[in-house]
């Protein structure tokens, strides 16, 4: 998914027709402003300028992206104001968490949005890990999270912001590790997995507990605690393989690592968060915001006529499907 921000650099380019000019008027220096560029055609695949002595130009995928891009930014711009009004002009504290890898480029995109949104609130930042993000909701050590499911529909409240399918992650010396095609659920719970510490609704999520009819995984090796842990068990036991988000295969360092899509298996919902009846301006503000944020970048990554509806919201012990729910704030 692309940041707000390569979306203004980008309209800033075509604008001026000028990397120097655009970088001026955005007070960021060239080099930034070219990087963000080139990340920004990295996500869309496709060249957006013709570099040229005279200036740029819009390629003919940049000019596919400018007017979603346009409406972007304008969509978001909406979504701030609104938000800020549902505000008004108290102050006070939000502290928000988030995890390492949970939906980098969505993340970026929407701590700036409502910073703007709601400056005289100071923002309170928290990195946990998934787990933490958990208990720390129900623990009112944070009032909102953007984190990934499972939550406790009973006591968390949220809305789906993106999905990611479900990977593998196993050893280059696994017997699928060269598997190529998706792998199938039926085969993947013969494996052995780690012997996961965690909250237990999480750690059963992604041993994939609720698709085993009752049976116990086939666990090996130490207790593992985070990430990092997990991929050296799996280095150490190559028989050892474990289920993550398709973002984990950015952020492991190990060469050695593999991993493999799922098949038959729903991927994991990234969400904004919160208690439970918790209708403090500041919380449903932020939601308000973040699903702003994500329904406007969806709309710019995802092709016309192939989009989603609405964010999804989930209630008491139900997902209700996209468009079917409503946002509170």
């Amino acid at each position: 998914m692309v940041e707000l921000r390569q979306l203004r650099y980008f309209l800033a380019v075509a604008e001026e027709r000028s990397f120097t000019r655009a970088a001026a008027l955005l007070h960021v220096s060239q080099p930034t402003l070219s990087q963000q560029i080139r990340a920004l055609e990295r996500s869309v695949r496709a060249p957006l300028f013709h570099r040229e002595p005279a200036g740029v130009r819009l390629t003919e995928a940049g000019t596919a992206l400018l007017e979603p891009a346009q409406r972007a930014v304008v969509g978001v711009a909406d979504g701030v104001r609104a938000a800020r009004d549902a505000i008004g002009t108290g102050g006070g504290t939000l502290r928000v968490g988030f995890s390492t890898g949970g939906a980098a480029d969505l993340v970026a995109s929407i701590l700036p949005a409502w910073q703007r949104a709601a400056s005289e609130v100071r923002l309170v930042l928290r990195e946990l890990t998934v787990g933490g993000l958990y208990t720390a909701l129900l623990e009112d050590r944070i009032d909102v999270a953007l984190t990934r499911l499972p939550l406790d529909p009973e006591r968390h409240e949220w809305t789906v912001l993106t999905t990611e399918p479900r990977v593998l992650a196993l050893s280059a010396r696994h017997p699928l590790a060269d598997a190529g095609a998706a792998v199938p659920l039926a085969e993947v719970l013969t494996l052995a997995m780690p012997r996961i510490e965690d909250v237990p609704t999480i750690r059963d999520y992604w041993l994939l507990n609720e698709h085993r009819g009752g049976r116990p995984p086939r666990q090996r090796g130490v207790t593992v605690t985070s990430p990092a842990e997990m991929a050296y068990l799996i280095l150490q036991d190559p028989s050892v393989v474990a289920v993550g988000p398709r973002t984990a295969r950015g952020l492991s360092p190990l060469a050695d690592l593999r991993f493999v899509e799922l098949s038959e298996i729903p991927p994991v919902p990234f969400v904004v968060a919160a208690r439970r009846h918790d209708r403090r301006a500041a919380v449903l503000a932020f939601r308000q915001v973040a699903s702003t944020v994500a329904r406007r970048l969806r709309d710019v990554s995802t092709p016309a006529g192939d989009r989603p509806g609405e964010a999804a919201v989930i209630g008491p012990g139900r997902v209700t499907g996209a468009g079917a729910g409503r946002a509170h704030g």
